[in-house]
């Protein structure tokens, strides 16, 4: 058998076009599957408010059933993500070296279980402290809050989201010193201004409270010296 030719302009991109329409098949299904336990993944989510289960309003008839299909969109993206990530990896494998190849399917496994622990630790401890921080400050002024479900939706899953990104730092970090982009003792010499764009990116990410900022730079610095300390044994 002769040696394989290797694939024209043409090929790829029909190549793109099936890896794109399994991983958007994927996330159909996914979404679809999610959309019957939408009521579970929303009572979830109402936990650490304040007001209770029951406290929440909406303003629209519809308002329920579209941010049902929000969550049922969010969870089918994230029960689809090893997939759509497969499919990735199976298209630019072709191209990479043994070595980038061992980094990209490290890094998945990494950064899965790191956006799972910065989302974990947005619910069960920024959540909770940041909502009863607003709630409380409302009932300080004396104001009427009724919080509806639309915006409560979006402040937790904003939370959820950025949390478990921002978790992401130890990956980006070991990844670009393991690929010799950047050194270890680069980044320990400009340690305070990564410091500084850590607490800006913080102040971006989160309300403007002091409680969820801190809450939010504190778990950064540590991942930013645990990332110093597992590059330098690379």
């Amino acid at each position: 058998m002769g040696p394989r030719m290797p694939f024209s302009f043409w090929d790829h991109l029909d190549e793109l076009r099936n890896r794109l329409l399994k991983a958007v098949l994927a996330v159909a299904g996914t979404t679809f599957f999610s959309f019957f336990f939408a009521n579970h993944l929303l009572g979830w989510l109402v936990k650490p408010s304040p007001l209770g289960p029951d406290g929440l309003t909406a303003l629209k008839p519809a308002a329920v059933f579209v941010e049902s299909l929000r969550l049922s969109l969010v969870a089918g993206l994230l029960l689809a993500l090893p997939v759509v990530l497969y499919q990735a990896w199976a298209f630019i494998r072709p191209g990479l070296s043994a070595k980038e190849g061992r980094a990209f399917v490290l890094s998945f496994y990494a950064g899965a279980l790191l956006f799972i622990a910065g989302s974990l630790f947005a619910y069960y401890l920024v959540i909770p402290a940041t909502l009863n921080f607003f709630w409380m400050y409302g009932e300080h002024l004396g104001v009427q809050q009724a919080w509806t479900i639309d915006h409560y939706i979006s402040f937790v899953l904003m939370f959820l989201l950025s949390f478990g990104l921002a978790f992401e730092l130890p990956v980006i970090l070991v990844l670009l010193v393991w690929l010799n982009i950047v050194r270890t003792e680069q980044l320990r010499a400009k340690r305070p201004y990564i410091i500084v764009g850590l607490a800006i990116l913080a102040a971006l990410l989160t309300p403007p409270d002091a409680v969820s900022q801190v809450l939010l730079i504190l778990p950064l610095w540590l991942l930013f010296e645990i990332s110093l300390f597992v590059s330098k044994r690379l």
